[in-house]
């Protein structure tokens, strides 16, 4: 009989893969790129002027007691990712 191997094998074997072809996916910036770095600074600040409320943003007094579970809410569709991940892994990826 042949030898299944782990979900977690192939999981991991997966990351490793993305990790290594990652960096070459992204191209560099041109050099003398630095106007747009001069930009980018610029709309950050004019940003940074118009809502400085929305850096120190806090959550209405009634739903302060509700701040943990909205801390957590924003990588609840990581998990749901590595959730399929895992599903496929143990159907065999049919």
């Amino acid at each position: 009989a042949a030898r299944r191997s782990s979900p977690l094998l192939l999981v991991l074997a997966v990351c490793l893969l993305a990790a290594g072809v990652l960096p070459s996916v992204f191209v560099p910036p041109a050099r003398g790129s630095s106007e747009f770095a001069t930009l980018a600074a610029a709309v950050g600040a004019a940003v940074a002027a118009v809502a400085p409320q929305a850096a120190e943003a806090r959550l209405p007094d009634e739903f302060v007691a509700f701040a943990p579970i909205v801390d957590v809410l924003p990588i609840l569709p990581i998990f749901f990712l590595l959730l399929a991940f895992l599903w496929q892994a143990s159907v065999g990826f049919r």
